[in-house]
């Protein structure tokens, strides 16, 4: 994946054709992404081939907080608290048309994103929902845990990996 660029979303990257076959996740990065990216809401990061501004693939970022209840560490550092902070992935897809292995590229960017921002605020976790069930084993592969108490989070099962994981991870390797 070395030819690939991951870079901010700008107007200069063309979305209208994007398609990763979920027409709730295409309908945001076409209609709404740059806006929302530009308004600070969240932050949008695209892949693409350096000779084309194309966007392969995507991933959103943003700040949330979750009530106690991810897991025993968590709820025992900050047990006194009312929120425990993380970064949250809102979204993540690759076009259908993208070379496959294109999603663990982008969530391993987002990864080292999360790190970086670690070292600058405090944050537990990288969380997110996960879409559907293939979705969740997919997520669960790459470390993620299914929080201890998910029945108040809705359809889609809320997920986590706590940023000292992933620390690991990138130190082992």
């Amino acid at each position: 994946m070395e030819d690939i660029i991951i870079e901010p979303l700008g107007g200069e990257h063309p979305r209208g054709a994007f398609c990763c076959k979920l027409k709730a996740i295409d309908n945001f990065f076409i209609k709404h992404s740059l806006d929302r990216h530009e308004a600070y809401a969240l932050r949008v990061f695209v892949a693409r081939r350096p000779d084309d501004n194309t966007p392969l693939g995507f991933y959103s970022l943003t700040t949330m907080t979750f009530q106690p209840g991810m897991n025993e560490e968590a709820d025992a550092k900050f047990g006194r608290f009312d929120a425990i902070p993380s970064i949250y992935l809102s979204m993540i897809a690759r076009d259908q048309a993208s070379q496959k292995g294109l999603g663990d590229f982008l969530m391993i960017n987002a990864f080292k994103r999360a790190l970086e921002v670690r070292e600058h605020i405090g944050v537990y976790a990288i969380t997110l929902h996960a879409y559907n069930e293939k979705v969740r084993a997919n997520y669960e592969r790459l470390g993620f845990q299914a929080f201890a108490d998910d029945r108040k989070l809705g359809e889609f099962p809320a997920m986590f990996i706590p940023l000292s994981t992933v620390a690991a991870t990138f130190d082992a390797a």
